[in-house]
């Protein structure tokens, strides 16, 4: 499968697979590259991509689901290993989870103060 088709069928550009081939999360050997030096993707890399796509979908960064597809290549992705991956992703959800309600909360407010020119509910009053 050359790269436009796989292209279509994951959703990735092929900018993204061509970046993906050269920080290593996708691996063609020789074998998989035309005489004219295109490349042709297997199953298994597609599999993959596939992978890739719904790990990218949980919110992990390039560099986890790195950590993540190198647990399943060492037949290592057990839940032991795995939620040592998925428990700081959680704690740091959680946490952005709180940010952003207490800005929601701050919001409210200052929406409810609004009146006339509302410059004064984002300056900080300094005592004196």
């Amino acid at each position: 499968m050359q790269i436009k088709e796989v292209s279509e069928k994951t959703g990735f550009s092929k900018d993204t697979l061509r970046w993906y081939e050269k920080i290593g999360l996708i691996k063609l050997d020789r074998k998989s590259r035309t005489e004219n030096n295109y490349r042709n993707y297997s199953q298994q890399i597609l599999k993959r991509l596939f992978l890739i796509r719904q790990m990218k979908s949980f919110g992990f960064s390039l560099d986890e689901v790195e950590d993540l597809l190198v647990l399943e290549e060492i037949n290592e992705m057990n839940c032991p290993s795995v939620l040592g991956i998925v428990e700081p992703k959680l704690k740091m959800i959680e946490e952005k989870i709180t940010d952003l309600q207490n800005l929601r909360s701050k919001l409210i407010e200052a929406k409810k103060k609004c009146s006339g020119n509302c410059i004064e509910l984002f300056e900080e009053k300094v005592n004196s």
